[in-house]
């Protein structure tokens, strides 16, 4: 027989079975029961009750000894002892005060869900007690305070979620002993300190989220000990030194998050061959060094890649198009120089795309191409190409681009020519910036037809020419610059 054990909260669900369990909110008692067992729950639970209220929802009022409190809405009670609470599912209930510290006596309770609520005070110490405790979820509550080292007494527990709470102080040793702990969730805290050796330990692990904290020092060496990690999140804190070479050998890690702190040296070699990889974040560090020729070689399954404010350098690899999955590429900010490669337009299935803040460059019609294979990215929203040094023309294939693009920025480059003349394509079209570069000529007809734009910036070019009349029927247009222009004639509104 399995228990289906489910503990939400924002994350992956996980399902955990244990033979020969299965629980029963119904449950009935039999004759002959522990006095004391029943009694020691019971208290346990009238206590937890007459500390917290609800506003909302009047889940707890039915908890009295009218019945029994195996009966009560959201206790549950095991089959093989039918008097003893297995779990307590309170999640989103609106539940305010103090977590009674008599909870720490129900010895059967496997699972513990009070996610969502408005819970104050502190993580009990008592709950490592708890020695049967496979999932505590106490995120999204007011809890302050210190993560008890008596947590490190919940050997069984496989899900730890303590995230978006107010919790300060640094990740205890202890919860090193929770070696079944597949899930760690202590994000959207204050904790401080450097990130536990320890932590590289349980090789159970499979999901690591620690972002928006205030940790600091260098990432452990040995996180290549976390075999089993498939997720790994540390955005948002203030780690600094390089990333270790260890990550790149996990065998399973999937996504992997590292921005917004202060960490410098090379991208590691050893990221580049991670198979497994999906999506790989480092923007806002300090990173420099290259993209290796053949980085992408092995990242078939990469779907996004965002290394956005760094000071990376080098070339785009035409290597990228082995890496064809990819949805999000950013690479903003950095100092890539040379031309586009073709393989970028070759990617299918782009979304996004944001080159913005770079050293590249196009000077002749070929260096455009890229732009050109974009035509068969029919999933194509945001092309961003602005503050960079591509000149030339514009090719006209940049009205035949997919009918999904809603935000383009070319600004702060040297592209001079006339606007495709065939621009008004772009029937979703809601952004279109252009400022700052040296287009000559008259609006083209067709702008009339994008009837979604509601920003457009021609500002500091060398366009001249009556404005189209037709724009004042550009009814979603709020924002238009065409200063530094020559432009004559009104635009009147429909």
């Amino acid at each position: 027989v399995l228990w289906l054990l489910i503990l939400m909260g924002g994350g992956v669900t996980l399902f955990f079975c244990f033979p020969l369990l299965c629980i029963c909110s119904h449950a009935q008692v039999p004759s002959g029961i522990s006095g004391n067992a029943t009694a020691q729950d019971e208290l346990a639970l009238l206590s937890f009750k007459s500390m917290l209220s609800s506003s909302s929802s009047g889940v707890l009022a039915s908890w009295n000894k009218s019945g029994h409190y195996c009966s009560w809405p959201r206790v549950v009670c095991g089959r093989r002892h039918p008097d003893r609470v297995v779990a307590l599912r309170l999640g989103s209930f609106n539940l305010s005060g103090h977590i009674s510290p008599f909870l720490g006596n129900l010895s059967f309770l496997q699972k513990l869900d009070l996610r969502n609520n408005q819970a104050v005070g502190q993580v009990l110490p008592e709950l490592g007690r708890l020695g049967r405790l496979q999932g505590l979820n106490l995120s999204t509550n007011f809890l302050q305070g210190s993560i008890p080292a008596a947590m490190g007494g919940c050997t069984n527990l496989k899900v730890l979620d303590l995230s978006s709470n107010k919790l300060q102080g640094e990740i205890p040793a202890e919860l090193g002993s929770l070696k079944d702990l597949i899930k760690l969730r202590l994000h959207k805290n204050g904790l401080s300190g450097e990130i536990p050796r320890y932590l590289t330990d349980l090789q159970s692990l499979r999901f690591l989220s620690l972002y928006e904290n205030r940790l600091s020092g260098a990432m452990p060496p040995t996180f290549g000990n976390l075999t089993s990690l498939q997720e790994l999140d540390l955005e948002g804190n203030m780690l600094s030194g390089a990333i270790p070479s260890s990550l790149g050998l996990l065998p399973s890690l999937s996504c992997t998050s590292l921005e917004n702190n202060n960490l410098s040296g090379s991208i590691p070699d050893s990221i580049w061959n991670m198979s497994s990889l999906t999506a790989f974040s480092v923007s806002n560090n300090q990173l420099s060094g290259t993209i290796p020729s053949g980085a992408f070689n092995a990242l078939h399954n990469l779907e996004s890649l965002i290394l956005s404010n760094n000071q990376l350098r080098g070339s785009i690899p035409p290597s990228i198009y082995n890496a064809s999955k990819i949805n999000l590429l950013q690479l903003t900010d950095n100092y890539f120089s040379g031309t586009v490669p073709l393989e970028v337009g070759n990617l299918g299935d782009i979304n996004w795309l944001q080159l913005s803040g770079n050293l590249l460059e196009a000077k002749e019609p070929k260096d455009w191409e890229f732009l050109t294979a974009l035509v068969n990215s029919s999933q194509l929203e945001f092309l961003l190409l602005g503050s960079c040094k591509f000149g030339g023309s514009l090719p006209e294939s940049l009205s035949n681009l997919s009918t999904s693009l809603r935000f383009i920025s070319l600004s702060h480059n040297a592209i001079s020519g006339s606007i495709p003349r065939d621009i008004g394509n772009l029937i979703n079209l809601q952004f279109l910036d252009l400022r700052f570069n040296s287009f000559t000529g008259s609006l083209p007809s067709s702008f009339s037809k994008l009837k979604n734009l509601h920003t457009f910036s021609v500002a500091l070019n060398k366009m001249s020419g009556l404005i189209p009349m037709a724009i004042g029927n550009l009814t979603e247009l709020n924002q238009l610059e065409f200063v530094g222009n020559s432009f004559s004639g009104m635009i009147q509104a429909q």
